[in-house]
């Protein structure tokens, strides 16, 4: 350590919070009006701490981080900083590349704060659930910043198939996705580019990715999750399939001992990928 600075030093020191646990810090990072996470911290902070983005689902145009503010806290328990980020809905005038933005914006917010609670600038681990494992996927193989992991449960990966479109027509959720595209879908054949532009398997890049889904899922079909691990693993992308057998849409997190599972398989991903 001979020759630093003893003001870089702090840098490398403990921060410890007195707050109650129980506390999260509501901030706005953006100037709309769903511009907004929650921060989530743990007692002890420093700059090895791991930093997870957390993004809810809701199939693009429903919901917000009250959706994944259970696991926001139970992940901050295990030690973790997380950011529970919202993001605007998909519209006619906003799409796929708006909600990217959105937590671009998020994660440059989360970085500023990192002066005052102590933890990382950069390098951060991303998480979501249906359609935030969807954006979490799609930021993480698209952006330039530093991720170090994803992980995306039951995540819609591959939305540019007859077969994936009528599967999501016939739930009643293509209007989601031809705003989400900002294209129509005409019912039948091939869909055009555009739905492949929002596709994360073909988006994929040497991002080390967790995916868990479950065999029973009655929204997103868990094959999207094999095909989309087959892809990454044909491409040497270091990754991982855990397979929550009969679970559904879910995938067990309603449930203890599969919650346990799945939020213990969450904390070695990142752990193993600091």
């Amino acid at each position: 350590m001979k020759g630093i600075p003893a003001i870089a030093l702090l840098f490398f020191t403990t921060i410890v919070f007195s707050q109650n646990k129980e506390q999260d810090i509501h901030l706005q990072y953006g100037v709309e009006k769903q511009h907004r996470l929650d921060l989530y911290l743990p007692d002890t902070i420093n700059t090895r701490t791991p930093v997870l983005i957390l993004i809810h689902g809701g199939a693009w145009m429903m919901g917000g981080n009250e959706y994944t503010e259970k696991h926001a806290r139970d992940l901050r328990d295990k030690g973790m900083v997380v950011a529970n980020v919202d993001y605007r809905y998909v519209s006619d005038e906003v799409h796929a590349a708006d909600l990217l933005n959105d937590i671009d914006q998020a994660i440059d917010f989360v970085s500023k704060q990192s002066v005052t609670y102590g933890y990382s600038q950069t390098g951060y681990h991303i998480a979501g659930v249906s359609a935030g494992a969807h954006l979490a996927l799609m930021f993480g193989y698209t952006t330039s910043r530093k991720i170090k992991s994803i992980t995306a449960l039951c995540a819609p990966s591959r939305l540019d198939t007859e077969e994936m479109l009528q599967f999501i027509q016939k739930n009643g959720l293509l209007p989601n996705i031809e705003l989400l595209a900002n294209a129509k879908y005409s019912g039948k054949g091939k869909p055009n580019i555009a739905f492949t532009a929002i596709s994360p398997y073909s988006q994929i890049a040497n991002i080390p990715t967790l995916l868990i889904h479950g065999t029973d899922d009655p929204l997103v079909p868990y094959q999207q999750s094999v095909d989309l691990s087959a892809l990454l693993q044909k491409n040497n992308v270091d990754s991982k399939l855990i397979t929550m057998a009969g679970k559904g849409h879910d995938v067990g997190m309603n449930e203890p001992d599969s919650e346990k599972i799945v939020l213990d398989s969450i904390v070695d991903w990142i752990n193993s990928h600091l």
